[in-house]
């Protein structure tokens, strides 16, 4: 898949997941308008939806968005887990790689090394094609440190849109927080302090304060431990394959003289 190809199949993906946003926070606000004042005034900001959109709607779009992020990532190392499944490697104990055997675990694991998330044969084969180049030990030992630092590296860019979403969403509700208690400050500059409709309208406007802090905290929260899950299943699974070729690989083959 060229470049352009790419970037055209990235575009197409991000316009379905915003509309797919979209569509969740419209079905969002039609279930929760039905619920009591209170849980109404803290999940959307407002009492019907005649009342347009407000920080709680933000939120919540950001929200789905990182859900579908989360979704993504899963699926990505659910992909990335299957080739754990299937041995490269002699895995006995007694098992030395020749010449011979390190032949045939090039020709299987070149089969799935081009694959889509084939980090595991992909590591394996280079590390093997380095060894027939150099047939130093010691030299493809650092190689393969240097590709899991590499694939570490990667997994964490993976992670830095739904890093900056989990970051966004408080910052909204700070946003909504400000929003809320500037609009108290004014009614209480243009009110009378004996009306008895000042401290019910400041009340309300603090109310908005307070619930976008409160429902941003919530949501940020949520996605901040799916993120730190997923990342560290991933990191987990990569650390995985390289112990899993140092064991298997690196310390069996029988270095050239």
């Amino acid at each position: 898949m060229g470049p352009s190809l790419k970037n055209a199949h990235k575009f197409r993906a991000l316009i379905l997941n915003l509309v797919i946003s979209l569509i969740s926070v419209g079905v969002i606000n039609f279930i929760l308008i039905n619920f009591s004042v209170f849980w109404k005034q803290l999940l959307l900001g407002k009492n019907s939806l005649s009342e347009g959109l407000t920080f709680q709607d933000t939120m919540w779009l950001m929200f789905v968005i990182g859900l579908i992020e989360v979704v993504k990532r899963r699926k990505e190392i659910v992909d990335l887990e299957k080739f754990q499944r299937i041995s490269y490697l002699p895995e006995k104990f007694e098992d030395l790689i020749d010449d011979n055997s390190l032949t045939q675990v090039i020709k299987t694991a070149k089969e799935d090394a081009s694959k889509e998330r084939g980090i595991l044969p992909y590591m394996i084969l280079q590390i093997a094609l380095q060894y027939r180049t150099n047939f130093s030990i010691a030299l493809i030992s650092d190689f393969l440190t240097k590709q899991i630092e590499i694939f570490l590296h990667q997994t964490e860019l993976k992670f830095n849109q739904l890093k900056y979403i989990v970051w966004l969403i408080p910052s909204i509700g700070f946003m909504g927080t400000v929003y809320g208690i500037g609009l108290a400050v004014t009614k209480l500059g243009e009110g009378k302090l004996d009306d008895p409709e000042l401290l019910v309208s400041m009340a309300k406007s603090l109310g908005i304060a307070f619930n976008t802090t409160l429902l941003a905290l919530v949501m940020s929260v949520a996605l901040q431990f799916l993120m730190q899950y997923f990342e560290a299943r991933e990191e987990r699974v990569i650390n995985r394959y390289g112990k899993y070729i140092l064991d298997n690989l690196i310390n069996k083959i029988v270095e050239k003289r």
